[in-house]
């Protein structure tokens, strides 16, 4: 399962409600897919900026579209402006590769028993297994793996560790979430910060 749908799945509770705002999640899962591509060896992230490391098609439209741009483009684009731009959707469009891939199913309920509300709930086994390996991380002595570890880290960029880790106390949880981000590879790790400066962007917009 890619990292963005992962990112998606963890960000929703059993019944399907969203467990942070929409925007939040939409910056985490935009910034899931530059570390997709900088995990696949696809784009390099230094300074605040990206630069297209390998780009023949990836098989994904919206993929290659970035990585072209990112190639075209005259100076290196910054993070901020392409986590910006990728953020638009983003969670519309995971959530209709998580349907079409069966792990979502849209249910329609009435509140109240006249207002339609349309739900998303997940395969609960799929969100269970995700959710097993992030708490060994979290407990674990060793860094995680980098998919994981990234993952942990976008959890925490994005302020759902809360609903994440239900069961480990928070005075544990912030020092361990925060060692993991560090020992991240650099490009990633500057994704995971360029996340994390955006959502509390996005957080200062909503109640100013």
């Amino acid at each position: 399962m890619r990292l963005r749908e992962e990112l998606f799945l963890l960000g929703y509770d059993n019944a399907g409600r969203p467990a942070v705002h929409a925007d939040s999640l939409d910056i985490g899962v935009a910034g899931a897919r530059l570390i997709e591509l900088v995990l696949a060896g696809r784009v390099g992230v230094a300074a605040g900026r990206l630069s297209a490391v390998d780009t023949p098609a990836t098989g994904d439209a919206e993929a290659d579209g970035l990585l072209t741009a990112i190639a075209r483009s005259p100076q290196p684009p910054p993070l901020a402006g392409a986590l910006s731009q990728l953020r638009t959707g983003a969670i519309d469009a995971v959530r209709a590769e998580l349907l079409a891939e069966g792990v979502l199913t849209k249910a329609v309920q009435r509140r109240l028993g006249l207002v339609p509300v349309t739900r998303y709930p997940a395969d609960e086994a799929v969100v269970r297994t995700i959710t097993v390996r992030l708490w060994y991380a979290a407990h674990g002595r060793s860094q995680p793996d980098e998919p994981t570890a990234a993952l942990c880290g976008l959890v925490h960029a994005v302020l759902l560790h809360e609903h994440v880790f239900t069961t480990m106390p928070m005075a544990g949880l912030e020092p361990r979430l925060r060692d993991i981000r560090s020992h991240l590879a650099p490009p990633v790790r500057e994704i995971v910060d360029g996340v994390g400066t955006l959502v509390s962007s996005a957080a200062f917009a909503i109640y100013r």
